[in-house]
């Protein structure tokens, strides 16, 4: 593991959340295989725009790092290009803001091409005001913001501004291209009139266990599982699943991106494709992992990543995973499961439901035997009961919103 130091200054901005902010920065690096030998704070009213600590605590930083071979600097503050310069060059080693972290970690975990696209290009937009000042001298490259481009060709620090631009045009371009075919599997979503329901929250709160665990009460293929790892981030693409309710309702269930506190917005912006699922989903599922102490201030982090991207009118519905192991259970505006156990899913699964169809409609009708091909996807959106075969058709009863209710009037009798 790289021997590093977390610096952070507590500013106005922090106030209360200092510590919190700490200790969520100490798990990034750790998910970047950094061990954090020491942690060094300062309290000041704004950072220094040269070195964002004061000098006196830089000298003491820059002693340290010789005394305990450190060989990169982490700064829970975001960093300026000119401040990763003149940090760099008094301590003599690598410079990483936290920024810089989280996309190394998502530069680790992304598989898909699309995946990459959006890394790539949210490091490239990160990096471009740090390559420019690097680029003036080969002395300052050391400076680097720690973000290796895992591309061929030219490494960053030798590309300029119009090369890097060239290179974010063309990746935008590529993104493009694949979204068609996520436009495309979108419009046939829409045609189908299943939900959306997607799964939100704090990284490594669950997500992806509760995606497998409905699943697995679906008997749905072990293939069909999503990845599920113990780690930051280990979910960068959405996955969906098709799920069946016991009524026969189904819906289209989506696991997302997970959250952090103060989400960069080189990766809102790259990520826009990915997290259009939350956006644009009937309802959010938010799990919170509850056995965590600090999981109040993991569910703030994600309501305001939510209302970042505009979903935060959509309904939703807390989900406090891992009550086997549970700090507490005094929260009333939500549900507790466990992934682990199972305990609570099929709860869940009702909870879901009766949100989904909250105020629906029942009525009697008369499908026409040439027209019978409607009721299997009617199934989709409505609850369908068999009544008898008449004449001149199937009578059914239908249980539905008003809306579907509105499309097989003219069925209803």
């Amino acid at each position: 593991m790289n021997r590093v130091i977390l610096v952070g200054v507590n500013t106005l901005k922090y106030q209360e959340t200092f510590q919190e902010e700490l200790d969520e920065c100490v798990g990034l690096c750790e998910a970047c295989n950094y061990e954090v030998i020491q942690t060094i704070t300062q309290n000041m009213d704004f950072t220094d725009r040269h070195t964002c600590v004061g000098s006196g605590k830089l000298i003491e930083i820059s002693e340290l790092c010789h005394q305990e071979e450190i060989e990169k600097l982490v700064f829970l503050n975001r960093l300026s290009a000119s401040q990763i310069m003149h940090i760099a060059e008094a301590c003599e080693v690598d410079v990483i803001d936290r920024t810089g972290i989280i996309l190394e970690i998502f530069a680790k975990r992304a598989r898909t091409k699309e995946a990459q696209i959006q890394v790539e290009m949210a490091t490239l937009q990160y990096e471009l005001p740090h390559l420019i000042v690097n680029d003036t001298s080969s002395d300052q490259q050391r400076g680097g913001s720690g973000v290796k481009n895992k591309g061929k060709g030219e490494t960053k620090l030798e590309l300029n501004k119009r090369d890097i631009e060239r290179r974010i045009s063309q990746l935008k371009k590529e993104l493009k291209s694949l979204e068609v075919q996520v436009q495309i599997q979108k419009q046939q979503r829409l045609k189908s009139h299943l939900n959306m329901v997607a799964l939100v929250g704090y990284t490594n709160a669950g997500k992806s266990s509760l995606m497998n665990r409905i699943l697995k009460l679906n008997d749905i293929d072990d293939q069909k599982q999503v990845l599920e790892k113990d780690m930051l981030f280990a979910t960068l693409d959405t996955s969906v699943r098709k799920v069946n309710f016991d009524s026969d309702r189904s819906f289209l269930l989506f696991d997302t991106v997970g959250f952090v506190s103060h989400l960069p917005t080189e990766l809102i912006e790259a990520f826009k494709s990915t997290l259009s699922a939350a956006k644009e989903a009937s309802l959010l599922l938010h799990v919170i992992d509850c056995s965590n102490e600090r999981y109040e201030s993991f569910e703030k982090a994600t309501e305001e990543t939510l209302k970042r991207i505009e979903a935060n009118q959509i309904p939703i519905i807390k989900v406090y995973n891992k009550v086997d192991n549970a700090i507490a259970q005094d929260k009333t505006d939500g549900i507790y499961i466990s992934c682990k156990t199972g305990e609570g899913i099929e709860e869940l699964m009702k909870l879901i439901e009766n949100t989904l169809y909250p105020n629906e409609v029942t009525c009697d009708c008369l499908i026409p035997y040439d027209q019978l091909s409607m009721i299997q996807s009617l199934k989709q959106k409505a609850k369908i009961e068999f009544l008898s075969d008449e004449e001149n058709g199937k009578m059914i009863r239908v249980t539905c919103s008003n809306e579907v209710a509105q499309e097989i009037k003219k069925y209803c009798l």
